[in-house]
């Protein structure tokens, strides 16, 4: 939980959330922002909208987020998580996917999307490197599902 002002209200979502790996096998996680002051490591991805399917929502995520409408994705593990967000407490409940066929580069034109959504950096990570890190990340036992779910299935 990140420690912030009391929450006025609960929001109940489900997110469908992307993982990315390069060439090294890093994982891309986006630092947010939630507009009182505190900051977060998280996946790419987003809120499903009315009507979506998770894998609707993950495609969706992929170009707003990444800028990539033609990707590949492979469903991987689905979860929860409660958390304070902004002047909320969300629960949400997250379906993870691995995207193929994704550059390394995010697309510049998707910067006025991360402006919007408080997406103040992007940034490859190892998996020891998020299993040090200090910072909140999200999901908080995302190297282990990475290892679990994504390198066990590349041997």
């Amino acid at each position: 939980m990140i420690p912030g002002p009391e929450p006025t209200r609960r929001e109940v979502r489900t997110r469908a959330g992307l993982v990315l790996l390069d060439p090294a096998g890093r994982i891309l996680l986006f630092l947010h922002a939630d507009g009182h002051g505190r900051t977060f490591w998280a996946t790419p991805g987003g809120g499903l909208e009315e009507g979506e399917s998770l894998e609707q929502a993950a495609r969706r995520e992929a170009a707003e987020e990444l800028g990539s409408a033609d990707v590949e994705l492979t469903f991987l593990w689905t979860g929860s998580s409660d958390f304070q967000f902004a002047d909320r407490e969300v629960t949400q409940t997250e379906a993870f996917f691995l995207v193929r066929g994704h550059p390394s580069v995010i697309d510049p034109e998707v910067e006025e999307t991360h402006r919007r959504e408080r997406i103040l950096e992007a940034r490859w990570w190892s998996l020891a490197e998020i299993e040090a890190c200090q910072e909140a990340t999200f999901p908080v036992d995302l190297a282990a599902r990475v290892r679990e779910h994504v390198l066990t299935r590349n041997r």
